[in-house]
């Protein structure tokens, strides 16, 4: 027995390999006692230690309500959970290039569900914050490395899209 968005990490978790995406499928049958979920303590997310949509999308209304104390304390629960800061880089510069496709390319995104979901923050957030965003979350995995901890890094990530975000970024209703 399987769930979708479980496997969805085990092929992302695999990067193109079939051999590694093999090893990881049986290492989450284990994992799991015969069964691939995607939460829980058998789940496939804490095999991984990949970061949920849970945490990604909370940064991104912290974001989208320019609220660097709710971006901070996401930050915090993840480190709690200890989940791995890199991935979250990663997941938030593929969060951050889906919207954009949503902002510029819509019919670029063939799933219609996750299409509306992004749609709302496609036209909160600014095109150029947003690439912006992108260009500090991409960078900021470059610099995980030489930054003290993990922890401190991505928090620098967060801080950095804080201060520097333009005023007046989130569009008004007159321009949408």
């Amino acid at each position: 027995a399987f769930e979708p968005a479980a496997l969805r990490h085990i092929a992302k978790g695999a990067a193109g390999s079939m051999r590694d995406a093999l090893s990881l499928l049986d290492q989450a049958i284990a994992h799991g006692a015969g069964r691939i979920e995607e939460e829980g303590a058998g789940g496939v997310r804490a095999m991984l230690g990949t970061v949920g949509d849970d945490h990604l999308y909370a940064l991104l209304d912290a974001l989208a309500a320019n609220d660097i104390h709710a971006m901070l304390a996401q930050a915090d629960a993840m480190e709690a959970r200890s989940l791995s800061f890199d991935s979250a880089l990663q997941e938030l510069a593929t969060l951050f290039h889906r919207v954009a496709l949503v902002q510029l390319a819509p019919s670029a995104l063939l799933d219609e569900t996750e299409r509306a979901k992004l749609a709302a923050y496609a036209e909160r957030l600014d095109p150029e914050f947003l690439q912006l965003c992108y260009q500090i979350v991409t960078h900021a995995r470059d610099e995980l490395a030489l930054a003290p901890d993990e922890a401190a890094g991505f928090g620098m990530a967060l801080l950095r899209m804080h201060a520097f975000r333009p005023g007046g970024t989130e569009k008004s209703v007159a321009s949408a």
